[in-house]
């Protein structure tokens, strides 16, 4: 039998079905009463949440981190998958490494970074002796930036190698020929032609850092000054649980990846059809 695309939906029917049930109802149900409570009489938790600078700050911090290790990922990630396609006898090994770096977040990554990079860790006692990394702190901005592009840069090269492989070698050789720079070469054509692709992997990767909750809570734990953990916090209550307050922040959450996902998927359509 021949898979068709409407086949293919088909099948896949009821596993997005209880996905979406698992997924959407929750949130419309929870978003549902903090929309009843904003029109009433009641307190509105919303004004609350814009007023209060404990919540925005996570928020905004939330972005930077985000922002700052997609460019990191998106940098080092087209690098080695340029790198790959100009020595291929390493595409299988660092494929694979790839592969398992990009599902390393989480606790196994929290964990290598505290034994490496810890207050006790065996890369920071070493560097201390010597003077250095006095004031490093791994739940401390730079420690959960550092954890988010280990994670980020495998990712990116998962998502690249393929677009980076499509490239025509034989563009760059024609360009060599005409006298072009391998810089002027990749200004003038490789980057449009994977503009693209890298504006999606650039969404997929900012998504990713920004729902980060199981690598900054395990480093830092609830005091981790990003939004997933903030709402987790508000769910289950340091001191009393806010539902309310974890609703808003998830609804800011859900904004937030729904803009940058279909935003990206946008852009690199129409770069697609530009180009």
């Amino acid at each position: 039998m021949q898979l068709t695309p409407t086949r293919a939906w088909l099948t896949a029917a009821p596993m997005l079905a209880l996905m979406a049930t698992a997924l959407l109802l929750p949130l419309a149900w929870r978003s549902a009463d903090l929309l009843r409570a904003c029109l009433g009489p009641d307190a509105c938790v919303l004004r609350e949440l814009w007023a209060d600078g404990y919540h925005l700050g996570a928020i905004a911090r939330t972005l930077a981190l985000s922002a700052a290790s997609t460019v990191l990922g998106l940098v080092l990630g087209l690098g080695a998958a340029l790198h790959l396609v100009a020595h291929p006898r390493w595409d299988k090994p660092v494929a694979v490494l790839a592969s398992l770096g990009a599902n390393f977040a989480g606790v196994p990554l929290a964990l290598a970074l505290t034994l490496l990079l810890g207050s006790q860790g065996v890369l920071t006692t070493l560097a201390r002796s010597a003077g250095l990394l006095q004031g490093w702190d791994l739940a401390s901005d730079a420690g959960l930036l550092l954890a988010f592009t280990t994670f980020q840069v495998p990712l990116a090269l998962v998502l690249l190698a393929a677009p980076v492989k499509l490239l025509d070698p034989t563009l760059a050789e024609a360009a060599a020929t005409l006298g072009a720079s391998p810089a002027r070469f990749w200004h003038r054509v490789g980057l449009p032609l994977l503009a693209p692709s890298l504006v999606e992997t650039a969404s997929l990767l900012f998504a990713n850092a920004a729902a980060a909750y199981a690598t900054p809570f395990a480093l830092a734990g609830t005091a981790s000054p990003v939004l997933a953990v903030r709402i987790a916090a508000a769910v289950s209550g340091d001191i009393f649980s806010q539902p309310e307050l974890a609703t808003a922040l998830s609804l800011v959450m859900a904004v937030l990846l729904l803009a940058v996902i279909v935003g990206g998927r946008w852009w690199s359509a129409r770069l697609r059809r530009l180009a």
